[in-house]
């Protein structure tokens, strides 16, 4: 979900995903006042997580590291630098029912710790487990990314979105993936005309698994990402 308030651009998924990370983790000194026991470098040099579990922050390198490693695949700089904080309570601009945010004015990506994440119960209708919460850090990070790679000043929410929900179903893990798409049948999406907003806000677990689809479609895929970055499709 994308909100704007007080003139903060913030981008939420309400609920969220995926697999344990296997990465390891270089450690850096603690930033002084943080109130976070843990401030690491992952393996990918130019992602910080601030932490105060280790395994939250092992999931969150891995996810991290998958968000990046398919948006370059497909033609993205994610090399720029990557702050992730994992914390028991989002900030109130945010949905008392997120699990996850982007703040866009600050480039920092904010994660609920996966203790709390679990009180959820489910997201798509499937259980909460460490893979999901895998995924939820990957969605936040493609927006981190993709904010950095687009050619226009002010993107519409659904193709902020397009590019978040591609990212964290391509690198979910293939079994859970497929669990989803099955509780949300479907083709996917035919073309921009159903791709806005409303239909977004609607249903925005309906809408990321159908612009997965949409993704997949051979006259789509790379071409039709770029053309989201350069403002020629999703436009409103």
């Amino acid at each position: 979900m994308h909100l704007v308030k007080r003139g903060i651009a913030v981008h939420v998924l309400a609920g969220v995903l995926a697999a344990a990370g296997g990465w390891s983790l270089g450690a850096a000194p603690a930033r002084a006042g943080s109130g976070f026991p843990l401030d690491i470098r992952c393996d990918a040099r130019n992602v910080v997580v601030r932490s105060p579990s280790r395994a939250d922050a092992l999931i969150s390198c891995g996810g991290a590291q998958a968000a990046i490693g398919f948006l370059a695949s497909q033609g993205l700089d994610g090399t720029d630098d990557i702050a992730i904080e994992v914390v028991p309570k989002l900030p109130d601009v945010v949905s008392a029912s997120a699990a996850g945010c982007f703040m866009e004015s600050e480039q920092r990506v904010l994660i609920r710790t996966y203790s709390e994440f679990r009180k959820l119960k489910s997201w798509f209708g499937i259980p909460i487990d460490r893979s999901l919460y895998r995924s939820l850090v990957s969605h936040e990070v493609a927006h981190s990314v993709a904010a950095r790679n687009f050619k226009v000043p002010h993107p519409p929410i659904p193709a902020k979105e397009y590019i978040a929900y591609i990212t964290m179903f391509s690198t979910m893990a293939p079994a859970q993936r497929e669990r989803v798409l099955r509780r949300f049948p479907g083709e996917g999406f035919q073309g921009d005309w159903q791709m806005s907003t409303t239909i977004y806000l609607f249903d925005p677990m309906r809408f990321g698994v159908q612009a997965y689809r949409h993704f997949l479609k051979p006259a789509n895929g790379r071409d039709y990402l770029h053309a989201i970055l350069a403002g020629k499709a999703i436009v409103e």
